[in-house]
């Protein structure tokens, strides 16, 4: 893998090396959930590190740049839509949202599935932004095998409670919540209410010292803002000694304009942290 290929293409004339993108569809609780799998150009010797992506709520802002990038460098890059989302079974609540990305990750963890796509086991990835920063920050304390999870301006659900920012959680369920299957946006509110202890990234906050943690804050974030809901995580990982990087970009919540910092931010940390 290497980081300075994020914006490198190799020449066409070898076909049969060419990237390929295929369907995913597993089941998580019972439901299918979809997205698709990129490998990257065969010229590139496996296996591969891979990196699995969670999406934020609802997933307007996509990461599909972020996913091509990582594929260039090398990496097997794993698009998961959560369920009720994006025409995944199922009813979205937030407290579905670690299962979903455990499954996927269990999954791609399994020989057989490795072997068929050229997956890495000592070398998966967890990234995630907004609502996805919380998942793959709750998912990795479930999972020993995961190499290392960066989290991209994460949504902290515990946070927006305890700084009385639950109004505005609600809105957003209301309105940008439209494009998602869900019961009501008062049951999928009354999910974060009654589960805000165990969906906060502060919770067990510890498992995360066994991984290498890599954050990354947009330091004009009003939805996320650092302060609130990033640095406290980032104060207890750096007193308790845990591997753990922390990179500011200059930008809204959703990078708009710092897609390619981002980019190589977050590559090269994956570069570096590979075994």
């Amino acid at each position: 893998m290497k980081a300075e290929n994020a914006f490198t293409e190799f020449d066409t004339d070898e076909t049969e090396s060419f990237p390929e993108i295929f369907e995913l569809n597993i089941i998580s609780g019972g439901c299918h959930i979809y997205g698709y799998l990129l490998t990257p150009d065969k010229r590139i010797k496996g296996p591969y590190p891979t990196v699995i992506m969670s999406h934020g709520f609802p997933g307007y802002t996509t990461n599909n740049d972020l996913e091509l990038a990582f594929m260039r460098m090398g990496c097997v890059v794993i698009h998961m839509n959560h369920r009720g989302a994006w025409g995944s079974e199922g009813y979205y609540l937030f407290t579905n949202l670690k299962d979903d990305l455990t499954a996927v990750a269990k999954w791609a963890h399994n020989s057989a599935i490795a072997e068929q796509y050229g997956i890495d086991t000592e070398n998966i990835f967890l990234v995630g932004h907004s609502m996805g920063g919380q998942t793959v920050l709750n998912a990795a304390k479930d999972l020993s095998f995961i190499k290392g999870v960066a989290a991209l301006a994460p949504y902290d659900i515990g946070a927006a409670f305890r700084y009385k920012m639950e109004k505005d959680l609600f809105l957003m369920i209301e309105t940008e919540g439209q494009c998602l299957k869900m019961t009501s946006a008062s049951d999928v509110f009354e999910n974060a209410l009654n589960n805000q202890p165990e969906l906060s990234i502060l919770n067990r906050y510890d498992e995360l010292i066994k991984h290498n943690v890599l954050l990354v804050e947009a330091s004009m974030d009003t939805i996320a803002p650092p302060e609130l809901m990033i640095k406290p995580l980032a104060d207890k990982l750096k007193e308790a000694g845990s591997s753990i990087e922390y990179k500011s970009i200059k930008s809204s919540h959703s990078f708009v304009g710092q897609r390619m910092k981002l980019t190589r931010i977050v590559g090269e940390w994956i570069e570096r942290t590979q075994a």
